[in-house]
């Protein structure tokens, strides 16, 4: 009669080292079963899981002081705004800096370098850069647009009731002084992220929005700031230009909701009774740089008397 084997510890992440796997009482001739990749010598993982880089990372730096995770690693696991090429990517290598020259390989890259304290934080037992040093780090990685996702970020005042937290994680003042800091050889590019970064966007779709209305010419809306029509309040939209009774919402996946459907018809008819236009975007308008948003909103705003100027 075939024993069956025992399950693996809830303790151990979808990632683990050997280490980690015998503290957790899982022995050798374990390790071996079918329901265990080995992913390199010493590191394995669940049968069935691609891991992402965040996942090697946390198990090869957990307890392990010396080792911080960097880069676009550390951005995983911040949950900072990247790119689909970088964020998750599953297969990619994990990143990691340390004093010393280590040899990188197909999971791991390592860059040779050394942290001042107050550039790491501890977080999930492991040291990674924090999140406005990760900021600077990217700078070599993504585009300017890119980088500025990641500032509005880290500029946001956050809806704390929704995310337990008052304040945002960066201010203007310290990004500037993060660029001056650890810019280089990126600091032109920082700067002019910063220069396009503006406090109000919640999501990085509402930033890829702003940008391709800015350069299309439209004058600079308000972000996510309260609108009202005498003492009725008619929401919050993703921008408006109070001058012109013209906003836009973006409607993300979040809006697919039945419920949330109804309240943004419900919202939508009050701004309409009250003499506003509202512009509802979704990802085909973000195309081409925001080319059918811009042009559907400069049509809005020249409705209302917007003069192209």
């Amino acid at each position: 009669m075939t024993r069956s084997r025992s399950p693996l510890p809830r303790s151990l992440g979808a990632v683990f080292t050997t280490q980690q796997a015998r503290a957790a009482g899982v022995s050798a001739q374990r390790l071996r079963a079918g329901d265990i990749t080995t992913l390199s010598r010493g590191l394995y993982s669940r049968v069935g899981t691609v891991p992402s880089p965040s996942d090697v990372a946390l198990a090869l730096a957990k307890g392990k002081p010396r080792i911080v995770v960097c880069g676009p690693t550390a951005a995983e696991i911040w949950g900072l705004p990247l790119p689909s090429s970088l964020a998750m990517a599953r297969g990619a290598a994990a990143h990691f800096s340390c004093e010393t020259a280590r040899t990188s390989s197909r999971l791991v890259r390592w860059h040779e370098r050394s942290h001042a304290a107050d550039e790491t934080v501890e977080t999930r037992g492991v040291r990674l850069t924090h999140r406005v040093r990760t900021w600077c780090d990217l700078a070599g990685m993504v585009s300017v647009d890119q980088l500025v996702h990641v500032a509005d970020h880290l500029l946001r005042w956050p809806r704390e009731i929704f995310e337990g937290r008052a304040e945002p994680y960066a201010s203007r003042a310290g990004l500037e002084l993060a660029i001056a800091r650890w810019g280089r050889p990126w600091t032109a590019q920082l700067r002019e992220a910063l220069a396009l970064a503006r406090i109000g966007s919640d999501s990085p779709a509402e930033t890829s929005l702003r940008l391709g209305l800015r350069r299309a010419g439209l004058p600079d809306p308000s972000l996510n700031e309260e609108i009202w029509d005498g003492d009725e309040r008619l929401g919050e939209p993703d921008l408006h230009w109070e001058q012109w009774k013209v906003c836009v919402e973006h409607e993300g996946p979040t809006h697919l909701d039945r419920e949330q459907q109804a309240k943004d018809i419900a919202r939508t008819e009050r701004r309409t009774n009250a003499g506003w236009i509202e512009v509802r975007t979704t990802a085909v308008d973000l195309r081409h740089g925001a080319a059918r948003a811009s042009r559907r909103t400069a049509e809005a705003l020249r409705r209302h008397g917007w003069n192209g100027e």
